[in-house]
This record gives structure tokens, C-alpha cells and sequence, in this order.
């Protein structure tokens, strides 16, 4: 699993899948990206946070009257995120062969593998989400190497990370659940409370934006028609490549959001420069007409 290209020969689904939903799940449930991330567990961890921070991970500024210093915050610390990431292939069951997804909406961030905690830690200390302090570890030696990765501690220090690194970022604590019967896990890690205030007041022109972010969705705000027209080119160029390429493997590729290619796409099938050709599973892109960019 440390050193194997592709341990998912012989641990099946050693994969984390990473769903966003950028309009809700429940709001919205038909519109969603996704990608894969596989290989070895090194591999798997550094693709995964290399993703969330490019494409999700946003700083905030907060200019506040009277003071000089704005305040400045993350909508989620990378920090606690990575301890989350890392904790989830640290304590999976690679016996069963179901992947650790992690679920991306605009009200916070859900991590889930299976199984879930071991039984030697009780419900309660869960629901209280301060110390979950186990007698028996799974994949101890897998914990051994991510050691001397520097990447976990493997002394129970992994929920009060997350908790720690959430309350200097100023963010509610993140929520620990699992199932009576053990079966999952699930860590959940809400946006700060001031991205949606955020949001709001940077539709109203107040003093509050994002130094991070705008440009990853394809748009600048100096040069929009420009960059956008940039971003559209390398889309069709990705595409002739591969007409077979997904949203998500586009904006990996190009450095910014899903959101952000998908804009661009929307655009490029409005103008009819690109049509999809059958479903979401074995349909493929096909260009009809490049003048029309």
C-alpha cells in the first residue's frame, strides 16, 4: 500500500473519491463532479489535498473599520482537512472494499470510510468530539510509515489536530458520527461562518472579498473576457486530445475549479462550439465548430 503503484490489485477500491455538489446535495443532487484518486497510500493523500487545495480552499480578508490589520481567515484550514484525509486512510478497513468519499457542498466538507472507530471507544466520547482514544489501532504498520511521513502522530492526537487547527481559523468544530453497529465513520467540517457572509456582502460591494479563488474559476475580474477566452481555447484543446476527459480531470489539468470549467463548457455548448455526445458514463465530447468560440 506504501510502495505499489496500484495496491487496487489486491486491496480493491483503495480509492478516495471526492464529490462536489456545488449547489447542495439535497438542493441539487443531479449536479455534481467527481474524480478519483488512486495508487499508492502516499500517492492517494497528496493528490487528494493537491485537489482540495486548488480547487476548494479559499482565503478570506475582512477589513474592519477603526482597525489597521484586516482580519483574514480560510474557509476551511488546510491543516485540519490533511489531518482528516490522512486519519481516514490511516483507519479504513482495506478488507472491505469500499472507498473513502468525501462529499463537497457549500456548508462544509464530509469525510467517510469504513469501517467505523473500534468498539473500545465509546459512543459518547465520539459525540463529544474532543479525544478518541483507541486500545487497539488499526494498520498499525501502515501508521508506522505515515509517521515517517510526518503526516500522523498515531498517539490518538488526530481529533484534537482537527479541533485545534479549526478554532485558530476561527471555524465551528467539526462533527464525529458513526453508526451503532460500527459499520462507518463519518467526520464532517463546516465552512467558516463568515464565507456566507462573505458571499453576500462581496455581491453588495462591501469590504470583504476573496484573495483566493476568483481566479480559479476561469475569471478574473480585471481581464474576465480575456482570460475566459484563454480558458475556452485550453478547454478545446484538452478535449481534442481527449474527448473522453471529465469535467474534474479538465480543472485538475488547468489549476482552477470545477466550477469554473464548467462556466467555460456552458458557454462553449451555448455557442455550439462543443455538443456531448451520450450520458455521463461512456459518452465522450465532440467539437462542432471551433469559429464560434
Amino acid at each position: 500500500m506504501m510502495f505499489c503503484e496500484d495496491p487496487n490489485k489486491f486491496f480493491p477500491y483503495t480509492q478516495i473519491d471526492v464529490v462536489t455538489f456545488p449547489n447542495g446535495k439535497r438542493k441539487d443532487p443531479n449536479n455534481f463532479t467527481e474524480v478519483t484518486f488512486k495508487g499508492s497510500v502516499p500517492q492517494m493523500i497528496k493528490q487528494t489535498m493537491e485537489y482540495i487545495k486548488s480547487n476548494v480552499l479559499k482565503e478570506y480578508v475582512r477589513k474592519i473599520s477603526g482597525r489597521q490589520e484586516a482580519n483574514r481567515f480560510w474557509n476551511y484550514p488546510y491543516d485540519a482537512i490533511e489531518e482528516a484525509v490522512v486519519n481516514s486512510v490511516y483507519h479504513r478497513d482495506f478488507m472491505q472494499h469500499e472507498p473513502i468519499e468525501i462529499t463537497i457542498e457549500p456548508t462544509g466538507i464530509s469525510i467517510l470510510n469504513c469501517p467505523g472507530p473500534d468498539r473500545s471507544i465509546p459512543k459518547e466520547d465520539i459525540e463529544k468530539g474532543d479525544m478518541l482514544k483507541s486500545r487497539r489501532y488499526r494498520n498499525r504498520r501502515l501508521g508506522d510509515f505515515l509517521k515517517e511521513l510526518d503526516l500522523t502522530e498515531g498517539r490518538s492526537t488526530g481529533v484534537p489536530t482537527i479541533q485545534a487547527k479549526l478554532a485558530e481559523n476561527g471555524s465551528s468544530r467539526a462533527i464525529f458520527e458513526t453508526t451503532d453497529d460500527r459499520m462507518t465513520f463519518l467526520v464532517t467540517i463546516p465552512v467558516h461562518e463568515g464565507c456566507n457572509e462573505s458571499s453576500e456582502k462581496l455581491r453588495s460591494g462591501s469590504e470583504i472579498s476573496s484573495e483566493r479563488g476568483s481566479e480559479r474559476d476561469g475569471l478574473g475580474s480585471e481581464t474576465s473576457s480575456e482570460r475566459g477566452s484563454e480558458t475556452r481555447d485550453l478547454i478545446i484543446e484538452i478535449i481534442t486530445q481527449n474527448p473522453r476527459v471529465t469535467t474534474a480531470e479538465i480543472a485538475m489539468q488547468l489549476s482552477i475549479s470545477s466550477r469554473g470549467v464548467e462556466k467555460q463548457m456552458r458557454k462553449l455548448r451555448e455557442a455550439g462550439v462543443i455538443r456531448r455526445v451520450g450520458g455521463r458514463y461512456g459518452g465522450y465530447w465532440e467539437i462542432t465548430n471551433k469559429s464560434n468560440k
